[in-house]
């Protein structure tokens, strides 16, 4: 996922938090606010609490890639900041992704089809 579609800078993401919507599965919190862009972006927040720094990037790196193959059915012009919970920790690709298009789907983010 290229850099432009991350939210990189604490601002960003204190600003989807303060003034997004959110959902919440087991795995992950979501939040996700309008931004006046035309496309959307990720933002990952994984806390010590997950493991060490190799458990947390590999978290970090598969909900990348779900959200990064899931691009094209989420809704263009949001921010989205997902807050990792510990049950990601041991969570395979397939589950995350489930998880993600679930909770985009309680946002009103997917804009694709329902069967996935």
């Amino acid at each position: 996922m290229k850099k432009c579609f991350r939210l990189t800078k604490n601002f960003e993401f204190m600003r989807v938090y303060r003034k997004g919507r959110r959902s919440g599965c087991p795995l992950f919190s979501m939040y996700a606010k309008e931004n006046d862009l035309g496309y959307s972006r990720l933002g990952v927040s994984v806390s010590k609490k997950i493991g060490n720094s190799v458990v947390r990037n590999r978290v970090k790196r598969r909900i990348r890639e779900a959200f990064r193959t899931s691009i094209e059915n989420i809704k263009k012009g949001y921010d989205v900041v997902v807050s990792v919970r510990e049950g990601a920790r041991d969570a395979d690709f397939n589950e995350i992704k489930r998880n993600l298009i679930h909770l985009l789907k309680k946002l009103n983010l997917w804009a694709g089809n329902n069967c996935d």
